[in-house]
């Protein structure tokens, strides 16, 4: 095993892509940093932009005009360079992993492996200071347990949570995750307020008490809130602690405030000055639906997610939670104390307009595909009991969809609206198994695959069941041009991947597979497929009448059948008892949202395992260029 640092404070591209894939939005000045440690199969991080066209992508948060995020307890993902169909993007290491706008890496880790020395001093020469005021006086004595009352005795009361936990990832299998956030005391017996996406997911809460690293807590996850990016934690201890008082009033713009916390993953107390720019700020983002935040300029970095924001007499005016402004203005961003203090209240006692997910959302509009993206679940939680894992992208609520203005609006307003315990329909997206489920979340089992071709059709075909019932394995295949990409089984080797040559001598991509092409081509003893992209059409149907099988070599028309999935829609076609031999032929005409080209799939079912080589190709079948 190895362990990675993962960091770079260049400037990101304008697009992290995935592929041809999910475009998630990263403005900021930041390059998030996490400590990732693989355990199987693989052992290698690599980080890339849009032109290095690699093998992995850090996802992170928007630092611009979203959460000032270091990774959260849900944060790192493996976004592999496949292609953004069902089963062609796995997202994979993103549930855990703790968070700086909720967290820091374990940037003061040692490691044997120079390359990741360098990388970590590398990340902490180039990262943006957090200093003192240059006019903060030296600090008054107060009692070390109680109730600090200036801004510059809150250290007492300030915690660094580092979050540890295992996540899949259906490709390289398991890995340890984690991070660091800030967060702080309101009780003496240790109760603790942080961000949503700082803690959920976590296997394990290790908690430090102002700064103080000889000495550490474990704590217990009360209750989570993602709509309001909240969550309350209880220190294990007996201990009687100092804590933080809630500022009393309504803050105003020009309020002098100061922003307490462990940026970037360092133990070291850190504490900035500004004032209140704006008292009721744009409270939507991908990760949360607020009703207003505090805009401020008191510098926070990645690590200062959870921690207080603090007036000059130490009490709590806002939990900060984002960094970076669509303007790249130096504005920062808080949670409201006076609406911070009625959720905290309610997160005493559990759960509260929460599902118990820490996501993100996903908005490609060119694509069609928009959800929230899973990074982790609470366990036990309402998301937990359905089956929602990490990596699942939940696409609609009560048949509303989710995240297509961008925000976690619709989300939030469904919860809130059904109240707590009540039924929500739930419809996610899973890309390691190529299925969308469906069910209900507090409903009475977990979600479902709702939509499997082989289950569809397997009553209408005929096919030989004397032989295997399932192919030894698949192989995925990419066109010679580089544009077309689909799985076929390993018995399906007599294989064209060349250019089809039409007769005004125009071309298109294709690729046909099948255990032998001539008699694929030829007649109905052979299983395989072939697969092409063709200009758009205006009719579907007759699209398919174009590679209807003659009128009569099958005794069996299956009729037109409307398909949809969270990128195409069209209609596919059956005929059945074909060739004497009892064959099937089936047809799928398909476009994406935006209409721009139409695929095309034609799979011949001779035996029994082709029903399930049916479900991986038009689950599998993308286009990438």
């Amino acid at each position: 095993m190895e362990s990675g640092l993962i960091g770079d404070d260049r400037p990101l591209p304008n697009k992290l892509s995935v592929g041809a894939a999910v475009g998630l939005r990263k403005d900021g000045p930041y390059m998030h940093q996490a400590t990732v440690t693989e355990v199987e199969p693989g052992d290698h991080v690599e980080l890339i932009d849009d032109a290095s066209n690699g093998l992995l992508v850090v996802s992170v948060p928007d630092c611009t005009s979203s959460r000032n995020n270091h990774a959260t307890a849900s944060e790192i993902a493996y976004l592999r360079d496949m292609t953004v169909r069902r089963n062609s993007v796995l997202f994979g290491i993103s549930a855990l992993i703790v968070a700086a706008c909720g967290s820091s890496d374990d940037s003061t880790q040692e490691t044997s492996d120079s390359a990741t020395a360098e990388s970590s001093e590398s990340s902490a020469e180039n990262a943006t200071p957090t200093t003192l005021p240059t006019d903060v006086t030296t600090p008054t004595t107060e009692p070390a347990n109680g109730n600090p009352t200036r801004y510059d005795n809150v250290q007492p009361a300030v915690v660094q949570i580092e979050a540890q936990g295992a996540i899949r990832d259906p490709e390289v299998g398991f890995s340890t995750v984690g991070g660091r956030g800030s967060g702080f005391i309101i009780s003496a017996d240790g109760l603790v307020v942080t961000n949503n996406h700082v803690v959920t997911g976590a296997a394990t809460l290790e908690v430090f008490v102002g700064g103080d690293t000889s000495k550490s807590y474990n704590a217990t996850v009360l209750g989570v809130s993602e709509c309001n990016d909240l969550a309350v934690i209880q220190l294990v201890t007996d201990d009687s602690l100092p804590y933080l008082s809630w500022f009393p009033t309504e803050p105003t713009v020009g309020l002098e405030v100061y922003a307490a916390g462990f940026p970037l993953g360092d133990p070291e107390f850190t504490l900035t000055r500004g004032i209140v720019s704006k008292a009721q700020g744009l409270g939507e983002t991908s990760w949360a639906s607020i009703d207003y935040t505090l805009e401020h300029d008191a510098a926070i970095q990645p690590g200062n997610s959870g921690g207080p924001l603090v007036t000059t007499d130490g009490t709590v005016v806002g939990i900060n939670y984002a960094g970076g402004s669509p303007t790249n203005t130096e504005q920062f961003f808080a949670i409201d104390s006076s609406l911070a203090q009625k959720v905290v209240e309610q997160l005493k006692q559990g759960d509260f307009e929460s599902l118990g997910i820490n996501g993100q959302i996903v908005n490609d509009e060119e694509l069609g595909i928009t959800g929230l993206w899973v990074l982790g679940t609470a366990p036990g939680s309402a998301a937990d009991k359905a089956g929602i894992a990490a990596g699942d992208i939940v696409t609609s609520l009560n048949g509303l969809p989710i995240g297509d203005d961008g925000s976690m609006s619709t989300y939030c307003d469904v919860i809130r609206t059904s109240g707590t315990g009540r039924p929500i329909d739930v419809e996610v997206l899973r890309f390691d198994t190529s299925e969308i489920l469906s069910g209900q979340l507090y409903g009475d089992g977990p979600i479902v695959p709702t939509f499997s071709f082989a289950d569809e059709i397997e009553d209408e075909v005929a096919v030989d069941t004397t032989g295997a019932a399932v192919y030894s394995g698949y192989q995925s295949l990419i066109d010679d041009s580089g544009t077309l990409t689909i799985d076929v089984p390993v018995e399906w080797a007599d294989i064209n991947t060349a250019a089809l040559v039409f007769d005004d001598g125009s071309t298109a991509p294709q690729i046909t597979a099948a255990t032998s092409q001539a008699d694929f081509n030829g007649s109905y003893s052979a299983p395989g497929l072939f697969y092409t992209v063709l200009a758009p059409v205006a009719d579907i149907a007759a699209a398919i009448d174009n590679f209807a099988p003659a009128p009569d070599a099958c005794l069996t028309d299956g009729g037109l059948i409307d398909y949809s999935d969270a990128v195409f829609t069209g209609q596919y076609h059956l005929w059945a008892d074909c060739g004497g031999v009892g064959a099937s032929w089936v047809v799928l005409v398909a476009v994406p949202a935006d209409n721009s080209y139409t695929a095309v799939i034609g799979v011949q079912l001779v035996t029994e395992a082709d029903l399930e080589a049916l479900d991986k190709a038009f689950a599998s079948f993308n286009v990438t260029g």
